[in-house]
């Protein structure tokens, strides 16, 4: 053996033998199965990637664990796969996990937390996978030759291949098989070996410093170099002889380093050289059957172990350690350190060595204790007393205490002072306790010097004199319990409260500084700072610790937050409720060792030594869902308008207490609010508005002002075509083009309604001039024929008037008669005449009823008969089928009537006709016909030029006959069609068709006779 050798082997056992008392460190197991989220409970292979997630192989797909939760990759959500048997997992060029399924495929994830298929197979070969357009084959690079060699090794089926790569790319160790060793040096195969059984089993060999390491057929470990020569090697655990290398032991490779695992613990394996293995112990795994993988994470203090058929454990190092004292409640109040390295308690003396609890323990329940600096231990008896005592025990001083003591605190000066539970405050002089009469209760108290004290009565903090007897009350503390009161390096002054934070007073002023998110920072029973500057504090769940500068940082306003790093029960103490309210309630060793008093047991640690799981990794969005479809995340990201729900679902790996990972998010656009995420670390956004976003993620990373974990990421929400501001300019000129259509709607409205107008004037105007020219001809017509009548009735007057003066009573009776006829003739005259001027009136509405024709025909009748008989006429009506006729029964007499009076006149023994027939389906015609003289070509042209133009002016003439102008114009507002028909000499027939026809005995034509209101009817 060389000097260069003895040189590192010397080294080597130095190393060893100081690591040689150290023991595997205790550790908390967390065991997940199918049962707790698995997809299936054989763990084959592990790996972490760059991100912190940890990566898992099962024969139900492909599973990531963040540290609290399990998320799969399989058929169901990745469809490229052909089965849920994941045989592969490895690393990227950049660490990013890839992964291949039973059918050789070689999936890996994109930026958008896609998988994609990275190589479509390989099988029997050796590729490095850097990135999808960087992918190296090991065996395709070497010499045709060598290359064929290898290729041969392979079996026609799949065959388990292994490649350590070198410094060179292509160079290195090839395992295939579980028989075969090849190393590859420039494009070569430096050597190969065969062997007679299982050596280069997957869990049976590894690499370690550029060398092969497997087991022998006998148990043993033996190596193999580069330049293919082996060695068998020695093991060793570290200051404890060889390990116990049994039948079950295995090899498990993580990057560089090989982990050896056998008679249930893990051991790190170093090579000081060849023929030499260190292992050291870092796992006990106790008796966990089947192990598949393991995966170290030495920088959390984490373990991983795989196993074919219960799943996957994780083991993470217990920091704390609990100190206990048999046959006492371990219920631990106040505490000292006494002579270097050892704890004066209540139940008596914790040393390295052992327990000592002999007299004078145990002391008063909650007895404060004091060591002052000559090493006197000052003390509370179960006799009322307060003792003071040399370190061997023996009696100094006893003073008689009326009440029990609270606290113990000694003045530079070496006095000695002590508060009671009744809140006194006093100070030993002489054999005695001396009292102070002060107006205030003493719950807790600092000395500053000889005379000034911090002190509180339960209700507040203030600063008191006791020489002076003056107070001077710190208004931001009313009404505060302080019960800690601590003096940090810089003199600041710390009060721990029960129940209302704590507080750090500089310059006078007392200010709160912030609580955890749980607010268990509340109540703080003790401060106490690090080597390294952390301020540690128990509460009544859990202990916190902070950086001290950060703390400071926020009492000076240079951060909003604090980053505060919590301890439960499960980094090693068995209660998380610290005990408060006694002094001391923390101790420091000389060695840096920290003691917290609880409620089962003295916690330990060792702060300066102590790995925290910090929360520094990276913040990511794992899924963008809107409206239950994912959307690509990585570039541009613009969602439509008319989506209804966005679910951003964000992963950051974290191993540690959940409780020291706090994320918030703002939604910048929307708000400048932060808001917790929730355990499931899903965004839920509901409609949002057109505009621009972004998405904030934000977490404290750990200790410092400026660590801070952020994700953005931005995205746009598009507008509605209508809120684009081309829809705002078409919206401006169809406003303008709307109210350039309206004004010139408005115009032309304006311009018909100036000529509705004018037609108005001009119908009124027309309708006035008919009514007037009406009047004039009636005025005529009036005096024309009313003339003749009334001059006759004189004469006849005068000729009855004469007959009775000469008695002739025959002639009287005859002229009254004619009287009678002629009064009777003027009054139905006058009474067509009232009847025709109502119809001309404005508003005129005609009532329609139904009525039977043959009775009409009878009055007729009568009315005429002594008419007829002076010109020797005849008068038939026919009414074949006897119908009924629906119109206005004295419009339709009075047209009659003159239709027959004008045939009467003009007819002279000869027959008038009155017939009534059908038209058609719907119609009645009535028709009224003589054999008179007729009417000459130019009264009829007359005629019908009124029938033309009834109700105007033109039908109108001065000369024409007023008969004519009443039939006319009430056949017009019976809404029916006059004819005229004369030949000279040959008679006249007249015409009224469009009558309608009814049944007399239905009512409810009747009752829907109803005339408009301001009408007048007839």
């Amino acid at each position: 053996m060389n000097f260069a050798r003895i040189t590192t082997l010397l080294i080597f056992l130095t190393a060893t033998l100081r690591a040689s008392g150290q023991e595997v460190s205790d550790f908390t197991e967390q065991h997940y199965t199918s049962d707790n989220g698995l997809p299936q409970n054989s763990v084959m292979q592990l790996h972490k990637d760059k991100n912190g997630f940890i990566w898992m192989t099962t024969q139900g797909g492909l599973v990531r664990f963040d540290g609290t939760r399990f998320t799969t990759y399989n058929l169901a959500n990745v469809p490229e796969l052909k089965s849920n048997r994941i045989i592969e997992l490895g690393l990227t060029g950049d660490s990013t996990i890839h992964f291949k399924d039973s059918h050789f495929k070689v999936f890996s994830f994109d930026q958008n937390n896609q998988t994609f298929v990275l190589n479509r197979h390989i099988r029997n070969r050796a590729v490095i996978l850097r990135s999808r357009n960087d992918q190296f084959d090991v065996i395709r690079n070497l010499n045709p030759q060598d290359r064929r060699h290898v290729e041969s090794l392979f079996a026609v089926l799949a065959t388990a291949s292994f490649y350590y790569p070198a410094k060179t790319p292509g160079d290195g160790f090839l395992r295939v098989g579980d028989v075969h060793l090849v190393y590859l040096h420039q494009k070569k195969v430096f050597f190969s070996k065969t062997f007679d059984y299982g050596a280069m089993t997957f869990d049976r060999a590894g690499k370690l410093d550029n060398r092969m390491y497997y087991f022998d057929q006998k148990g043993g470990i033996r190596c193999t170099d580069s330049t293919g020569k082996e060695y068998q090697v020695l093991s060793r655990i570290a200051g404890s002889g060889a390990p116990l290398l049994t039948q079950d032991a295995r090899l498990y490779q993580q990057g560089e380093r090989l982990f050896l695992h056998s008679s249930n613990t893990f051991y790190e394996l170093q090579a000081p050289n060849a023929e030499e293995l260190i292992c050291r112990p870092v796992l006990k795994t106790g008796d966990i059957g089947n192990i598949a993988c393991y995966l170290n994470i030495p920088e959390a203090g984490i373990h991983v172990v795989g196993t074919l058929t219960n799943g996957v454990y994780i083991f993470k190092k217990k920091l704390f350690k609990t100190v206990r004292i048999a046959g006492f409640s371990n219920n631990f109040y106040s505490q000292h350190l006494f002579q270097k390295d050892r704890l004066l308690t209540e139940a008596g003396v914790i040393s390295p060595t052992g327990i000592f609890s002999g007299d004078p323990f145990p002391l008063a329940v909650r007895s404060p204790i004091l060591v002052d600096r000559d090493g006197y231990v000052w003390m509370s008896s179960r006799n009322q007393k307060i003792d003071q005592r040399r370190p061997d025990w023996k009696l100094v001083h006893s003073f008689y205490c009326n009440f029990p003591a609270l606290k113990f605190a000694r003045t530079p000066d070496g006095t000695f002072w002590l508060s009671a539970v009744s809140g006194k405050l006093g100070k030993a002089l002489g054999d005695s306790i001396q009292w102070l009469d002060l107006p205030k209760n003493i719950k807790a108290f600092l000395p500053i010097n000889n005379t000034q004290f911090w002190a509180s009565d339960g209700s507040g903090l203030f600063l008191m004199d006791v020489k002076r007897g003056t107070y001077k009350e710190l208004p931001e503390m009313k009404g505060q319990e302080v019960r800690a009161l601590y003096f940090d390096k810089k003199k600041t002054l710390w009060a721990g409260t029960y129940g209302q934070g704590f507080y750090a007073i500089r310059n006078g002023k007392a200010t709160a500084l912030p609580l955890d998110r749980n607010n268990h920072l509340l109540a703080v029973h003790t401060f106490l700072e690090d080597k390294k500057g952390f301020m540690w504090m128990t509460t009544n769940h859990g202990l916190f610790k902070a950086r001290t500068q950060d703390l400071y940082d926020y009492l000076d306003g240079k951060i909003a937050s604090v980053f505060y790093y919590y301890y439960d029960k499960s980094n090693g103490f068995a209660n998380n409720e610290f005990n408060g309210g006694c002094n001391p309630s923390s101790v420091a060793f000389p060695d840096g060792k920290f003691s917290f008093p609880s409620m089962d047991g003295l916690v330990q640690v060792y702060p300066d030594s102590i790995i925290d799981i910090l929360p520094d990794s990276r913040i990511q969005i794992d899924k963008f869902v809107v409206d239950g479809k994912e959307q690509p995340f990585s570039g541009e990201l613009r969602l439509a308008p008319s989506f209804n729900r966005i679910e951003i679902l964000l992963a950051s790996p974290y191993f540690g207490l959940p409780e020291n990972q706090y994320l918030e998010y703002n939604i910048k656009g929307l708000d400048n609010e932060w808001y917790p995420l929730s355990n499931n670390l899903t965004i839920t956004l509901n409609r949002l508005g057109y505009g621009n976003y972004t998405l904030q993620v934000r977490k404290k990373a750990g200790f410092g002002k400026d660590n801070v974990g952020l994700l953005t990421k931005s995205f746009t929400v598009d507008p509605f075509w209508y809120q684009t501001w081309y829809a705002a300019l078409f919206a401006f000129f169809l406003l303008a083009f709307s109210f350039y259509v309206v004004v010139k709607l408005r115009y032309h409205y304006l311009t018909q309604r100036k000529k509705q107008l004018e037609a108005q004037v001009q119908e009124r105007t027309k309708q006035l001039e008919y009514s007037n020219r009406l009047k004039e001809k009636i005025t005529l017509l009036l005096a024309h024929d009313l003339q003749s009548p009334l001059h006759f009735l004189n004469l006849l007057s005068d000729h009855v008037t004469t007959a009775l003066e000469k008695d002739h009573l025959d002639d009287a009776r005859t002229g009254t008669a004619e009287i009678k006829k002629a009064a009777t003739n003027i009054h139905a005259f006058v009474k067509e005449i009232n009847l025709w001027t109502k119809s001309q009136q404005e508003g005129f509405f005609l009532s329609k009823r139904p009525f039977p024709f043959d009775g009409l025909a009878d009055e007729l009748g009568e009315f005429f008969k002594e008419m007829l008989l002076l010109k020797n006429n005849t008068l038939e009506f026919l009414n074949p089928g006897h119908r009924d006729i629906l119109t206005n029964r004295e419009i339709l007499k009075a047209v009659i009537r003159n239709l027959i009076d004008n045939s009467n006149k003009y007819t002279t023994g000869g027959h008038i006709s009155v017939e009534l027939d059908k038209l058609d389906d719907k119609y009645l015609r009535l028709s009224v016909s003589d054999n008179g003289r007729g009417m000459s070509p130019a009264e009829l042209s007359k005629i019908n030029r009124r029938i033309e133009n009834v109700l105007t002016t033109a039908g109108i003439e001065q000369s024409g006959r007023l008969g004519y102008q009443i039939i006319i114009d009430f056949v017009a507002r019976l809404e029916c069609q006059l004819e005229v028909e004369s030949i000279v000499g040959g008679g006249t027939t007249v015409t009224i068709s469009g009558l309608l026809p009814a049944q007399s005995n239905r009512t409810d034509a009747i009752l829907t006779d109803t005339a408009p209101p301001n009408f007048t009817t007839l």
